[in-house]
C-alpha cells in the first residue's frame, strides 16, 4: 500500500485574498477523501466535491481549431468543446459527476463551419485517447488507437469520421473519493495573515500561508491584485465606481509618487499643416509617429489646412519627435508612396510653450511618379521642445465596464489568432469567434480618459505553414460607450481592412489601425505607468486614497532581475587547481523557462565539459546567460582563477624499479607548467593506498545513495598501479560502476586519487567520491574512453571527502548514445572490410513507377524506369561485396492507387505500375536477396483497400515470399499478418553474427494491426529489432536533417504501441513525407533503450531534363526540374562490435553520393547524407575495466626544488637504509597553485657490501611497480 499525499489545497500558499474567496481540497491519493477544511483551526462549512478526470489525446500536425465546436460527448449527457490543439498532447476535464463505475462512453464529434464551398468540417487526427481518473486509467484496449476525422478540403474526402465513439471500462467508484470546497467571506477575517488547512481520512494535512487584504467601504479599487509579480513598465489604476460622484484623491508606491514616466497628462495637441493641389490620399494610409506612438492621419486632404489632434500623454516634457511616415500602395508599377506638399507645420497645446527645433518651411513627401523621385521624403522628422509642467498620475475614468462596439463582415475574427485591441495601452483579446455580425466587446470602463482615447485594431498571428499568418477581417461602424458620459469619434473611417491576405499576399497590408474618440465624462481615478525598474526587486506597497479619505493598499513584488547563478562548478571566486567538470544552475523568483547558456572567455562551452586543462594561470570568466519567466535577460558572470595545472612531471629519476641507489640519492623529475613560469616540485615518501573493500554492479541511473541496492561485493584485487591486473565492471546496458573504499592514514598533503583504465571511446566513464558534508557523490571529472592506451582520470581529495580515515570511491561507466560520432569527410561507401554487414533502404518510387506507363514515348517511359531500374540492379551487382544482407522499401511504390480508380483508364494506370514495380522488384526476388515492401497510401487508397483481394496483394502477396524466400540464405520470411494479406508482415534474417526480426506495417494502420507487430517483436524478444513504416516522421526542419516529430496517422501511435513496448526494437526505417529527418534517442521505453528513427523520402527532389538525356527524346527545355528524387536509396552499414552505423546516399542512376543538391526547397546542409550513427544492438553494451585504483598518499616531505618550467627539478634523499625498497612520487605545483601529481616510483638501495639490492617477487612491493 502506498503511502498517502497530502490534498491540492487552493488558494495557493502565499496568495491573497479579498473577498469571497474560494477555498478547496482536492485529494491526491484513492480512497483518501478530504474530511476537515479549516482556518485558523476553526472548520468551515464545506461542500463535498468529486473532482474531475481527465480526457487526454495526441493532435497531430493538422491542427483541432476551437472556431469549428467539435466537441465530446461524455455519457451522452455532459459536452465539453474542443480547443485550439496542434503537435501536441491535449487534455481535456471531465466532471467525475458524469463518469459511472463500469462502462462510459465518449463521442467525439466534429463541428463545422460555413465557407465557400458550403458546410466544412474540422480536418484532424486524433490518437492515444485515454482516460485517467484517480488511482486509475480507464481501460480503453477496445478503442482505435488513430482516429482520422473530416470531410477533406471542401468534402473531397468522405472516408473520414465526422463522429466517433469510444468507450472506457472503470473498475473503482469516479465519485467514491471526495474534496471540500467553500466559500471564506474574508471580510470576517482581519487583514493580515491566515492560516488554511485541508486534512484527509488518513490524517495527511496541509497547511497554506495566505494575507487577508480587504479595503474599508468608499476606498478605491486598486489594480494589479495583491501579491503580482511584475517587471518593467506595469499600468496601475485605482478607481472609484463611474456611476458615482466622488473620485481618488492620491496614488503613491511606498508613501511617494510612482516612479513614471514623464507626460504632458491628458487633453490633446494639435499638429497644423497645409496640404497643396497633390493630396494626401487616405488608400495610402499615411501616419505620425509621435514618439514612437502611431496616429492615422485617417482622411484625404487637398488644397486645405490639416489639424492632426496628438493626445498630450504621447509627448514629453523637453524633447520631442514626431515623424510624418508616408504609406505605400500597390499599383502597377509597383509599390508608390503617396506623394503630397504639406507646408507651414506648427504644434500647439494649451497651457504650453512649443518650440521647434529646425523645422523647415515645407517638405515634399513619397516618391515621385512610380518611384521616379530622389529628392521627395518617404517619411519627415520634426523636433519640438515642450515647455510644460511633467505629469506622472493621469485622471481617468471611473470603474465599470465600457463597450467597444464594431461590425465584423463575411471574413470572420478568430479567436485562435488572438487579434486584440489596445485602450490607451491597455490589451483587451478579441477572445472569440465573430462573422457577419456586431460585437459589443467590454473594456475596463478605467481605461478611458477625459478628453482623447486612442484604440489600436491589432491583427493577431496564428503559426501556419507559411510562417505566422496574420488574422483577416474587415470591420466597421465603430462606436465607443463609456460606463458613464459621452464619446465622439474623429476622424473615423466608415470600414477597416486588417491583416496580411493568404500568406501575407496581401499586397497593402494593414495590420493594425487607430482610431481616436474624445470623451466626455467625470474622473474618477487615477493611473500610474510604474516603471517598476526604478523599485528594488521585493514587496512595495500601493496606496490609493479617495476624496474622503478612505485608503486601499495593494502589495507589488518587482522582479526586474534575470536569473542569478545559484551555484557552480567552478565556484565564482574559486581557484581551481585541477580540471572540473563544467555545472551551472540557475535560480530566479518567476522561474528559470531558458538557459543556462554559458560562454567561456568568450567561446561557447557545454555543461559537462572538462575546465582547468589548457588554461593559462590567472582570471577567467564564465558568461552565463538565462531568461525568466517575466523576460528578464541578462549574462551573469562567474570569475575564478586557474592556477595554471602543471603536466604530469616527466624523466623521474632514478628509474623505477632500480636497485643500485647509495644511501644518499638525488631525486628528480622535469616538470612543466601551462603559462611557461616556475613549478616547484615536492618530493614526497610515498604510502601508495589501495582499495580494501570494492563493490560493483549495475543501474538504471548514477547511483545517488552510498551503499546501492543489488550491488555485489568483489575481491579487492587487481587494484595496485602496474600490477598487470584489471577488475572488470559488469557488462550491461544501464550504468555500470565500481564503487570502492580506500583506508587513509595519517597524511602531510591532500592525497592524490588516481584512476586508470579501459573504455570504449562512446562510454563515458566518471571518477566520483562522497561528499560527506552534502551525502552525495560529487562528480571530480570525467572523459569519454581514449582510442589508444588506457584512460587516466585524476583529482586531489580535500578534507570533504575523508570519511572517518576512509574515502568512498565509485567510477562510472555510461553510454551517452549521442549522435556525435564524426562521420569523416570522405565521399563514398565505406571500406566492406570496416563493417559486417549492411541493409539498402529506398522508398517512394511512386513518380518512377508512374512515368514508366504515362509518358507518351517509349524512349521516354524508359528513362523513367531506368531510375527504379539501376536502384535494384545496382544492389543486384553489389550485394557480395557491400555485404547486403537485406533490402527494404517503405511503400508508395506506385503512384495512383490513392483512391479508388475514378474509370477504366485508371484502373489500366493502376495495373500498369503495378507490373513496373513488380518487375523491378522481381530483380531482387531472383538475385536471392532477402526484401520486404510495405504498402504506402497510394499503394492502398490510402489504407482503405485491404485484404487478399486488394491490388498490393496481387503483386505483392504472401505467396510471391514464401516462393522467393526459398532462395534466400540465413534469412527466411517469416508470414503475413492475416493469410492472404501481405500489407503486414515480416522477414528474419542474420548477420554480422546477430539475429534480426524486421517488421513492416503498411500506411493506415489500426489497432489491430499494432498490436500484431508489437506481438511479433515480444515473439521474438532477442532478435534485434527493425520496424518499416511508411507513415512515421515528419521531415526535419533543421539544416543537418535531425530533430523530426512524428507523422499523423501512424508515426505517434507505433512509437507508443510498438517501440516503447518492444526493448528489442533498435531501427525505424520510414518514407511517405517528403524529405529527411534523423532522431537518435537515448532513453526510450521503460527499459531506456537506445532507438534510431530515419526518414529519407526523396521523391519530391529534381533532376534537369538536360542531366536525364530527356531533351532530345522528351522535347524538354534543358533547365526544366523533374521529380527523379526517388533514384536515391541508402546503404546502411554495421559495424557490430562497435554498435554503430554509417550511413550513405547514393543514386545510381546519376552515380553521384549526396542528394542535398537536388532538394528544390534547400532545407539541409549535406550533414543528413552522411552520417555514422550509434545503433542500441543487443551487442551494444557499457563496461570498462579498472587497472589501477590508488590514494597517493605522502607520509613525509622529502625536499622541494622550484626550477623554471621545463626543466628537472631535484633534491637529496639522504640517511637510507640499506637493501631496503623505497616509494616516492613528486607533486608538481605553479606558482598558482595548480598541482599534479606522478605516478609512484620505488628503487631499491645497495645492500652493506655495495651490492645490488634484492628486488624480486618476494620484495613486498614488487608486484606494484613490476608489470
Amino acid at each position: 500500500t502506498g503511502t498517502a499525499t497530502p490534498p491540492a489545497l487552493t488558494p495557493a500558499d502565499g496568495s491573497f485574498l479579498e473577498g469571497t474567496a474560494k477555498v478547496a481540497a482536492v485529494p491526491s491519493t484513492a480512497g483518501d477523501s478530504v474530511t476537515r477544511l479549516a482556518v485558523d483551526d476553526k472548520s468551515l462549512d464545506a461542500t463535498r466535491t468529486v473532482g474531475v478526470s481527465k480526457l487526454s489525446f495526441d493532435v497531430g500536425s493538422n491542427s483541432v481549431e476551437a472556431r469549428y465546436h467539435s466537441y465530446v460527448l461524455v455519457n451522452g449527457a455532459y459536452r465539453s468543446d474542443i480547443g485550439d490543439f496542434v503537435n501536441e498532447r491535449a487534455t481535456m476535464e471531465i466532471p467525475n459527476e458524469h463518469l459511472l463505475k463500469g462502462e462510459n462512453t465518449v463521442e467525439i464529434v466534429v463541428g463545422a463551419i460555413d465557407s465557400s464551398c458550403g458546410s466544412n468540417y474540422d480536418d484532424y487526427v486524433l490518437s492515444d485517447v485515454g482516460l485517467e481518473l484517480l488511482g486509475e486509467v480507464a481501460d480503453g484496449e477496445d478503442n482505435p488507437y488513430t482516429l482520422s476525422f473530416g470531410d477533406g478540403s471542401c468534402g473531397t474526402n468522405t472516408t473520414l469520421l465526422k463522429r466517433a465513439t469510444l468507450t472506457f471500462f472503470v473498475q473503482s467508484d469516479p465519485q467514491g473519493t471526495t474534496g471540500l470546497s467553500a466559500d471564506l467571506d474574508t471580510t470576517t477575517l482581519a487583514n493580515g495573515e491566515h492560516d488554511i488547512t485541508a486534512t484527509t481520512a488518513a490524517g495527511v494535512t496541509v497547511e497554506h500561508t495566505v494575507t487577508v487584504n480587504n479595503a474599508p467601504a468608499g476606498a478605491p479599487r486598486v489594480e494589479p491584485t495583491d501579491g503580482t509579480l511584475v517587471a518593467g513598465v506595469k499600468p496601475v489604476f485605482a478607481s472609484l465606481p463611474a456611476t458615482g460622484t466622488a473620485g481618488v484623491e492620491s496614488l503613491t508606491v511606498d508613501e511617494k509618487e510612482p516612479p513614471s514616466k514623464a507626460t504632458l497628462g491628458n487633453g490633446a495637441a494639435k499638429l497644423s499643416f497645409d496640404v497643396g493641389a497633390d493630396s494626401i490620399d487616405d488608400r495610402y494610409d499615411d501616419f505620425l509617429l509621435v514618439n514612437g506612438k502611431r496616429i492615422d492621419l485617417g482622411g484625404s486632404y487637398a488644397n486645405q489646412r490639416v489639424t492632426v489632434a496628438i493626445p498630450a500623454r504621447y509627448l514629453a516634457p523637453g524633447d520631442n519627435t514626431i515623424k510624418v511616415v508616408t504609406g505605400d500602395y500597390r499599383e502597377s508599377c509597383g509599390n508608390g508612396r503617396d506623394d503630397f506638399t504639406m507646408g507651414n507645420v506648427e504644434l500647439t497645446l494649451d497651457g504650453a510653450k512649443v518650440t521647434g527645433q529646425d523645422v523647415k518651411p515645407s517638405y515634399e513627401m513619397g516618391d515621385g511618379t512610380c518611384g521616379s523621385s530622389r529628392t521627395a521624403l518617404r517619411e519627415a522628422e520634426l523636433r519640438y521642445t515642450v515647455d510644460a509642467p511633467a505629469v506622472h498620475v493621469i485622471e481617468t475614468l471611473g470603474s465599470g465596464d465600457a463597450t467597444l462596439g464594431f461590425n465584423v463582415a463575411t471574413n470572420s475574427i478568430e479567436a485562435r489568432y488572438q487579434n486584440h485591441v489596445l485602450v490607451n495601452g491597455q490589451k483587451v483579446v478579441l477572445d472569440g469567434d465573430f462573422v457577419s455580425t456586431r460585437v459589443n466587446l467590454p473594456i475596463p470602463n478605467e481605461y478611458l480618459v477625459t478628453g482623447w482615447n486612442t484604440i489600436d485594431f491589432v491583427a493577431g498571428t496564428f503559426p501556419t505553414s507559411c510562417g505566422n499568418n496574420r488574422d483577416d477581417f474587415a470591420i466597421s461602424n465603430i462606436t465607443l460607450t463609456p460606463a458613464a458620459g459621452t464619446a465622439a469619434p474623429q476622424m473615423l473611417k466608415s470600414s477597416y481592412s486588417i491583416g496580411d491576405g493568404n500568406c501575407g499576399d496581401n499586397v497593402n497590408p494593414l495590420t493594425e489601425i487607430d482610431v481616436q474618440f474624445l470623451v466626455d465624462a467625470p474622473a474618477r481615478g487615477l493611473r500610474a505607468d510604474v516603471d517598476t525598474a526604478e523599485l528594488k526587486d521585493g514587496r512595495h506597497t500601493i496606496a490609493a486614497t479617495s476624496a474622503s479619505g478612505e485608503v486601499a493598499t495593494r502589495v507589488l513584488i518587482t522582479d526586474n532581475s534575470a536569473p542569478r547563478v545559484a551555484k557552480s562548478v567552478p565556484a565564482d571566486g574559486e581557484k581551481i587547481t585541477a580540471s572540473v567538470v563544467l555545472d551551472v544552475k540557475l535560480e530566479d523568483a518567476s522561474g528559470v523557462v531558458s538557459g543556462p547558456d554559458v560562454k567561456l572567455d568568450g567561446q561557447p562551452i557545454e555543461l559537462g565539459t572538462q575546465v582547468g586543462p589548457g588554461l593559462k594561470a590567472g582570471r577567467h570568466t564564465l558568461e552565463v546567460s538565462g531568461a525568466d519567466g517575466l523576460g528578464n535577460t541578462a549574462v551573469r558572470e562567474v570569475v575564478f582563477e586557474s592556477a595554471g595545472i602543471p603536466d604530469a612531471p616527466a624523466e623521474v629519476s632514478p628509474a623505477s624499479g632500480s636497485t643500485d641507489v647509495s644511501g644518499s640519492v638525488t631525486l628528480s623529475a622535469k616538470v612543466a607548467e601551462p603559462d611557461g613560469g616556475e613549478v616547484t616540485a615536492t618530493f614526497s615518501a610515498a604510502e601508495i593506498l589501495t582499495p580494501n573493500q570494492a563493490y560493483q554492479g549495475t543501474s538504471a541511473s548514477v547511483p545517488a545513495t552510498l551503499k546501492v541496492e543489488g550491488e555485489r561485493k568483489v575481491k579487492a584485487e587487481g587494484l595496485e598501479p602496474a600490477d598487470g591486473r584489471t577488475l572488470a565492471a559488469p557488462s550491461g546496458q544501464d550504468v555500470v560502476y565500481q564503487r570502492f573504499d580506500v583506508q587513509v592514514k595519517g597524511h602531510v598533503d591532500a592525497p592524490v586519487l588516481r584512476w586508470e583504465g579501459v573504455a570504449d571511446p562512446e562510454r563515458l566513464v566518471s571518477l566520483r567520491v562522497w561528499n560527506t558534508e552534502s551525502e552525495a557523490w560529487d562528480l571530480l571529472t570525467s572523459a569519454r574512453g581514449a582510442a589508444d592506451g588506457e584512460t587516466v582520470l585524476t583529482s586531489v581529495v580535500d578534507a570533504r571527502y575523508i570519511d572517518r580515515q576512509r574515502v568512498h570511491v565509485m567510477v562510472t561507466g555510461e553510454d551517452p548514445f549521442a549522435d556525435d560520432i564524426d562521420a569523416g569527410g570522405s565521399t563514398g561507401f565505406d571500406d566492406p572490410a570496416s563493417y559486417d554487414f549492411s541493409i539498402a533502404h529506398f522508398t517512394d518510387t511512386q513518380y518512377l513507377s508512374e512515368g514508366a506507363v504515362e509518358q507518351e514515348t517509349a524512349e521516354e517511359r524508359a528513362v523513367w524506369e531506368s531510375a527504379y531500374a539501376g536502384i535494384v540492379n545496382w544492389i543486384k551487382d553489389n550485394k557480395d561485396q557491400r555485404k547486403i544482407s537485406y533490402v527494404a522499401h517503405t511503400g508508395d511504390i506506385i503512384e495512383n492507387n490513392i483512391r479508388k480508380p475514378a474509370d477504366e483508364a485508371m484502373q489500366r494506370q493502376v495495373v500498369g505500375e503495378m507490373e513496373v514495380s513488380s518487375k523491378q522488384q522481381k530483380v531482387l526476388d531472383d538475385a536471392g536477396i532477402p526484401n520486404g515492401v510495405i504498402a504506402g497510401n497510394h499503394d492502398n487508397q490510402s489504407g482503405t483497400e485491404n485484404g487478399p483481394e486488394a491490388i498490393y496483394n496481387r503483386y505483392y502477396g504472401p505467396e510471391r515470399y514464401r516462393t522467393g524466400s526459398q532462395g534466400w540464405q540465413h534469412a527466411e520470411y517469416g508470414g503475413p499478418w492475416r493469410e492472404g494479406d501481405n500489407q503486414n508482415h515480416y522477414d528474419l534474417f542474420s548477420a554480422g553474427g546477430l539475429d534480426f526480426v524486421v517488421v513492416g506495417v503498411s500506411y493506415g494502420v489500426t489497432r489491430e494491426e499494432a498490436e500484431w507487430a508489437d506481438s511479433v517483436f515480444k515473439k521474438f524478444p532477442n532478435r534485434n529489432g527493425i520496424l518499416l513504416s511508411h507513415d512515421y516522421l515528419v521531415p526535419s526542419t533543421n539544416p543537418d536533417g535531425r530533430g523530426a516529430g512524428f507523422s499523423a496517422p501512424d508515426g505517434s501511435m507505433l512509437y507508443k504501441t510498438v517501440v516503447e513496448k518492444n526493448p528489442n526494437v533498435f531501427l525505424i526505417l520510414a518514407g511517405h513525407e517528403h524529405g529527411v529527418g534523423t532522431n537518435v534517442k537515448p532513453k526510450v521505453g521503460q527499459v531506456g533503450k537506445g532507438v534510431v528513427e530515419l526518414l529519407a523520402d526523396y521523391q519530391f527532389y529534381t533532376v534537369s531534363a538536360d542531366r536525364l538525356g530527356l531533351t532530345e527524346i522528351g522535347g524538354y527545355n534543358p533547365d526544366d526540374q523533374l521529380q527523379f528524387g526517388a533514384s536515391f536509396l541508402r546503404l546502411l552499414q554495421f559495424d557490430v562490435d562497435r554498435s554503430e552505423m554509417s550511413v550513405d546516399t547514393y543514386s545510381p542512376l546519376l552515380d553521384e553520393f549526396g542528394a542535398t543538391e537536388y532538394d528544390p526547397l534547400h532545407r539541409y546542409d549535406g550533414r543528413e547524407d552522411t552520417m555514422v550513427l550509434p545503433v542500441d544492438l543487443t551487442t551494444r553494451t557499457t563496461t570498462f575495466q579498472t587497472d589501477s585504483l590508488a590514494l597517493y598518499n605522502a607520509t613525509k616531505t622529502i625536499g622541494r626544488s622550484t626550477v623554471a618550467s621545463g626543466q628537472v627539478a631535484s633534491v637529496t634523499w639522504d640517511r637510507l637504509k640499506p637493501d631496503t625498497a623505497y616509494a616516492w612520487f613528486v607533486t608538481a605545483r605553479s606558482a598558482g597553485g595548480g598541482v599534479t601529481a606522478s605516478a609512484p616510483s620505488v628503487f631499491v638501495t645497495k645492500d652493506a657490501q655495495g651490492r645490488p639490492g634484492k628486488w624480486d617477487s618476494g620484495s613486498p612491493m614488487y608486484r606494484w611497480f613490476t608489470r
